[in-house]
């Protein structure tokens, strides 16, 4: 009898991952990118969702935010992701996480009540905390009228170091187009 939860794939070995230049340019810097670019805002959607009273909508974003938590430490591990439907394999087939055991726990319904989505809140502050500690780098991020997009120089200099290590350029437009 399996102990994994229902819905969950049996955890896969992820391969011991090399903590270098080309791990930092591919890996870290995807991760970066999902943590700015879908991370930040939706935990700010949790944020603003509570404090308009949209109990179910603070669940629910809650819910997104600590799948992309989940999918960036998947990218760090050395998982490959470039759309929502690979993280959403990349989580399903990795080790256990926390913040998909939280996800297990949070339940949109329409009758959703405030202390649960302030621990919803609580559970995303937590998860987004201890990644950002992951993450070698933090891209920051700035609002414009189309959504968010990173600041250039960083961008600048992701790509002259992935150029140098011999990698394609960074697919920016998957995650912020």
């Amino acid at each position: 009898m399996s102990s994994q939860p229902p819905g969950r794939a049996a955890p896969v070995a992820t391969p011991a991952v090399e903590l270098d230049a080309h791990w930092l340019a591919a890996d870290a810097v995807a991760a970066a990118v999902v943590h700015g670019m879908l991370v930040q805002p939706t935990q700010a959607d949790v944020t603003s969702a509570l404090e308009s009273r949209d109990f179910a909508g603070a669940i629910a974003a809650a819910n997104a935010c600590l799948r992309w938590i989940a999918g960036c430490r998947e990218m760090l591990r050395g998982g490959a992701a470039r759309a929502g439907l690979e993280v959403d394999l990349l989580i399903a087939a990795g080790p256990p996480d926390a913040s998909i055991d939280a996800m297990d726990t949070l339940s949109p319904r329409a009758a959703a009540t405030e202390s649960e989505a302030r621990r919803a809140l609580a559970l995303v502050e937590d998860a987004e905390r201890a990644l950002a500690e992951e993450l070698p780098l933090l891209l920051p991020v700035r609002r414009t009228p189309s959504g968010h997009r990173p600041a250039v120089e960083l961008v600048s200099q992701i790509e002259r170091l992935r150029h140098r290590l011999g990698l394609p350029p960074f697919d920016w437009e998957a995650w912020i187009g």
